[in-house]
């Protein structure tokens, strides 16, 4: 057999455990301790339609040599994290976002709550939990670190459809590690 088979045998050999499944996931939030958690906060995990594992960019800084552009590494890219949830008919997981970013910057006095002082205080934690097909394992995870809701999307009513309403969350953290192998640690 050569080095370059390209065969189906072959592709197929390489996935030793059949590949990660997109739709074993599960994702859990924990919040500020001056905020509270309830049933609301609980049942994040089963309402998120839609999550993913975050990307991983460095910006490129131009040196000029000689008349030549080098790139060498500079920082890291800030970056938000969005996902997808059910609406429930009693708004509750909404209602508490809202209520989180309205603890973040009033709608009518644009001030953020004395309990908001630390970083500490307002952010909390996400986890993205990538599940095996065979067992109980959990095979990666990602975890958001000072994460806070800065986007809660709009919820589109239509005469015409009959789906559970969904929308989007974004999300502002400062950093994200993977338990598994180190990284970001």
């Amino acid at each position: 057999m050569s080095d370059l088979d390209f065969g189906v045998t072959s592709f197929l050999n390489s996935f030793e455990k059949g590949g990660a499944l997109a739709s074993l996931f599960s994702c859990t939030l924990t919040t500020p301790g001056n905020l509270g958690s309830g049933p609301d906060i609980e049942n994040y995990k089963f309402k998120c339609k839609t999550a993913s594992f975050p990307a991983s960019e460095i910006t490129a800084n131009e040196v000029a040599y000689m008349g030549r552009t080098i790139n060498i590494p500079g920082n890291r890219e800030s970056q938000q994290w969005t996902n997808e949830v059910y609406n429930d008919e009693d708004h509750m997981l909404r209602t508490y976002l809202l209520e989180w970013m309205e603890m973040l910057s009033g709608h009518e006095s644009n001030k953020r709550s004395e309990e908001f002082s630390l970083v500490s205080q307002y952010t909390g934690e996400l986890n993205v939990m990538q599940h095996a097909k065979t067992a109980e394992d959990t095979t990666n995870t990602v975890t958001f670190h000072e994460a806070w809701p800065s986007s809660v999307g709009e919820i589109t009513l239509d005469w015409e459809t009959n789906e559970i309403q969904t929308y989007e969350i974004t999300w502002e953290f400062s950093r994200w590690s993977q338990s598994q192998w180190g990284v970001g640690t």
